[in-house]
């Protein structure tokens, strides 16, 4: 199976990415956890705070992306759950 490429849109307010689209090469037989592992490689974002969304619905680490019916060139959601705060003073 030949691989191909999967449009991520991180979509928070994270200065740095905030909008930005990446790509990753993948195959149909990857999940959402190896998915998340080439994220990571792209953005050095954690692994444990990236939430991938497909469509409304979170998916989770061991869901393949044919399972969800994820195509080649198909744009999936990436939303970091930690906040950069540097404008405010240390406590």
């Amino acid at each position: 199976m030949m691989p191909w490429k999967l449009k991520v849109l991180v979509f928070n307010k994270m200065r740095e990415y905030a909008g930005h689209k990446i790509e990753v090469t993948v195959s149909s037989k990857d999940t959402i956890a190896t998915i998340k592992e080439k994220i990571l490689e792209k953005t050095e974002i954690p692994i444990a705070n990236q939430h991938i969304i497909f469509g409304v619905e979170a998916l989770k680490d061991h869901e393949t992306l044919k399972s969800r019916n994820i195509k080649d060139g198909y744009t999936i959601y990436l939303t970091p759950t930690y906040l950069e705060l540097s404008e405010l003073p240390n406590l």
